[in-house]
């Protein structure tokens, strides 16, 4: 049972509803009283990183819906907090509704009874007349509370323009939950959208802010507590199209525990299977990567003809050659693979393409149905390749490890605009557990729990860190871990490995071997040390 605290959610914006209405009707707490909850947490963390703000101007851009509303709340806390502050809704007045009517009528009250000029509350006009006003004030900061979660559609006048303007000023911008013009589900850019430096989101992350676009256009991400339930957010977080992140904690009561008396074999035999002429380095990375992640016995599974290359590298790993054809591995060499009695197999890092390899796989698959397989790269364009119905072999053991191009290889026509949809879809319809490579990348099992790394970086974009991802997989399947746990554990460890060397390097100069040297010291750094 993965508990709240363990894995905290990220919710699509109909989960993000549906735990607001809960939380209001069943648990008691007025809407407005949350709108009061997010505007003041929005307030205090603004000021925690842009402040003091005492004497500085922040021009703040209302909507008239409930980001609006937010907004209107972040005006009334940060004016209390000595700001200059200038509001500009984007309709009348009167056409603010509801909870933002009362927060408007609130602001309006503080500036008539105080009747300054530090607080001044205007509708849009024309972009003109706001420029004029705004070169007058020289803002210290923007806070972008447009439209927030429920946009489906490109922007339309005059939102577009004024996001556009907004992103012209040279100050930085301060999003409310999400930058105006990023889809909170998918992360995609609908038209044109807010570049934020800092995004100040409610009760819990929307997915939208770590997919698509949204690395570059959300900046730091806070979240902040309003008053929803931690079990109402872990309720909702099991609809269609939310996530999990990886955790330290998560994966800490996932690492695999070794007894006293442990030995080689006892704590999981592993094999991966790959190599052709041209890739060798591959099955080397992916070995290595194997033992990093704890299992007791690794085998390198290989081709004859490159097995002496791969034995005088791999000096903690021993080789096992197959039998090869002109068309790659011998089809019969499946037999030579299932004799060594490995927990756990991967299958493809550097296998080529021939006939014969693709028939290798399909027979692999076939006559293994007990034994949890990692099918990543060459094992994965066998499957593609192949007019075989291999879904029918496919069971809940296997984790599946495409970049986006093999996924497309594999579904066919799929539309990766909503990655985790796509993930959670073909999870299912396969029966396997499915991790899709990317920034992020994403892990979804065949009952639709999925996680998205959270420790990823750029500096993994270099060839050969998918073999050590997949290495890693089956590494720690091998020892015992389920596939799911296995995936997102492997996903957590690799960036936090990644992290670690960006940390004293250019991170540009990453190479997968650097990946494998650091997974000791990243996996000591967060799990080998107990929370303080």
């Amino acid at each position: 049972m993965i508990g709240s605290t363990d894995a905290p959610p990220a919710l699509t914006a109909d989960a993000m509803r549906a735990a607001d209405e809960y939380t209001i009707e069943e648990y008691g707490i007025p809407s407005f009283t949350l709108m009061e909850s997010a505007g003041r947490g929005a307030a205090d963390r603004i000021q925690n990183a842009y402040g003091p703000l005492d004497g500085e101007t922040v021009v703040i851009l209302c909507g008239k819906g409930n980001n609006g509303g937010d907004g209107l709340v972040v005006a009334r806390r940060l004016y209390a907090a000595g700001a200059h502050i200038h509001v500009c809704l984007t309709s009348n007045r009167e056409d603010v509704r509801d909870d933002p009517a009362r927060n408007l009528r609130l602001l309006e009250q503080l500036q008539t009874e105080d009747n300054t000029e530090r607080l001044t509350i205007e509708s849009l006009d024309t972009l003109s007349t706001l420029t004029d006003t705004v070169n007058r004030l020289s803002p210290h900061l923007y806070v972008d509370a447009l439209l927030g979660t429920g946009l489906t559609s490109d922007l339309r006048e005059p939102i577009r323009s004024l996001v556009d303007w907004v992103n012209d000023r040279p100050a930085p911008t301060v999003a409310i939950d999400i930058p105006t013009g990023l889809h909170s589900d998918t992360g995609a850019v609908l038209g044109t959208a807010v570049e934020a430096e800092h995004t100040i989101t409610m009760a819990a992350p929307k997915v939208g802010l770590y997919v698509g676009e949204a690395p570059r256009l959300a900046g730091t991400v806070d979240v902040v507590d309003i008053g929803i339930p931690t079990f109402v957010l872990n309720r909702v977080v099991e609809r269609p199209g939310c996530v999990r992140q990886t955790t330290d904690t998560t994966v800490r009561n996932w690492w695999p525990s070794r007894s006293p008396d442990a030995y080689k074999y006892s704590v999981g035999t592993a094999m991966v299977v790959g190599g052709s002429t041209r890739f060798t380095g591959a099955p080397r990375m992916a070995s290595r990567a194997a033992v990093r992640s704890g299992a007791g016995y690794v085998t390198c599974a290989c081709p004859a003809s490159v097995q002496s290359t791969l034995a005088g590298t791999l000096t903690a790993v021993p080789t096992l050659p197959l039998s090869t054809t002109a068309e790659g591995l011998a089809p019969d060499a499946v037999r030579t693979v299932l004799d060594e009695r490995a927990d756990a197999i991967l299958v493809g890092p550097g296998l080529g393409r021939g006939a014969n390899t693709r028939q290798f796989v399909l027979r692999l698959v076939e006559e293994s149905p007990d034994i949890p397989l990692v099918l990543d790269a060459d094992g994965l364009n066998a499957l593609a390749d192949t007019e075989t119905d291999w879904t029918k072999h496919a069971n809940a053991s296997w984790i599946l490890t495409p970049h986006a191009g093999e996924f497309r290889r594999l579904a066919g026509t799929v539309d990766l605009t909503n990655r985790v949809r796509a993930v959670q879809e073909y999870a299912q319809r396969w029966g396997v557990t499915l991790l899709l490579k990317g920034n992020p990348s994403i892990v979804a099992a065949p009952n639709g729990t999925t996680f998205i790394g959270s420790t990823g970086t750029p500096a993994l974009a270099t060839a050969g860190t998918g073999d050590v991802l997949a290495g890693q997989c089956v590494g720690l399947l091998a020892q015992g871990l389920s596939p799911l746990p296995a995936a997102a554990t492997a996903l957590h460890l690799g960036g936090a490995a990644a992290q670690r060397y960006a940390r004293t390097r250019d991170p540009r100069t990453l190479a997968a071997p650097d990946l494998i040297d650091e997974l000791p010291r990243a996996t000591h750094d967060r799990l080998g040390r107990k929370p303080e």
